[in-house]
């Protein structure tokens, strides 16, 4: 089965087919084939991570043109497909292609995605249901989590290395923002966050009760802050419950 874009699509962007595979004769380039199987394999990976479980979650990455690839929202994120992606673009978060199956809608990450893209230049986000981000976004201190965006803490930690610019001494804030009913209504405040100079080495942000957002400038940068982040949500939430038990 052919894939058929939803617009008239002009030669770089034309799409993939219905399998798994790409084929060598369609017109996106190599990378981009590259880039769809590698956030394919990244989603089975993080779902089995637990972090994209029932639904949840989301990816973005790197499309021909300098667009974005989307994952579909309201699926299971462990079945999608190459030719499942949306491509949008970054500056408005128009959808430019869109896959065959008329069923699939955008992630309703795609606003995030592309503020994260305009403000950090980010090239791939990842967006989190973890346990380990909802119990880390608990621990935030600082300002009235109800008006501005508080934040994280971290420090102390051999894997702060893994984010880039930082060492294990250190202290690093990771931005909180509160939960909305919807994912775009976060969007303001998460241009407070990005515009704040506290969080300018920050990639990523908790948003309470609800997950976390990590990026980087390219899929294996995302996914290694994603990995890194995560331990050190982990490591936050195991020193406040040992503290808990011990308080000496």
């Amino acid at each position: 089965m052919k894939y058929r874009c939803s617009c008239a699509p002009p030669p770089k962007w034309a799409g993939l087919p219905r399998l798994g595979r790409v084929p060598e004769d369609c017109h996106v380039s190599t990378a981009e084939r590259a880039t769809r199987e590698l956030l394919v394999e990244l989603l089975r990976a993080f779902y089995a991570r637990g972090w994209v479980s029932g639904t949840g979650g989301g990816i973005c990455g790197p499309a021909d043109g300098g667009g974005l690839l989307l994952a579909p929202t309201g699926v299971h994120k462990e079945r999608v497909q190459p030719d499942e992606f949306f491509t949008v673009n970054p500056l408005d978060g128009q959808v430019v292609r869109a896959p065959a199956n008329p069923e699939l809608r955008p992630s309703e990450c795609n606003p995030i995605f592309c503020l994260a893209a305009r403000r950090r230049g980010a090239r791939s986000v990842v967006h989190s249901h973890a346990l380990s981000a909802v119990l880390a976004a608990d621990l935030a201190t600082g300002a009235d989590l109800a008006t501005v965006p508080d934040h994280l803490e971290i420090r102390d930690l051999e894997m702060l290395k893994g984010i880039r610019g930082l060492g294990n001494r250190d202290v690093h804030l990771v931005p909180v923002i509160r939960n909305t009913p919807r994912e775009g209504e976060l969007v303001q405040q998460l241009e407070v966050a990005l515009a704040d100079d506290r969080f300018a080495g920050a990639f990523a942000v908790l948003v309470a009760d609800h997950g976390a957002y990590v990026w980087g400038d390219d899929v294996w940068e995302a996914k290694r802050h994603a990995e890194v982040y995560h331990y050190l949500f982990e490591a936050a939430v195991a020193r406040r419950d040992r503290r808990k038990e011990d308080p000496r």
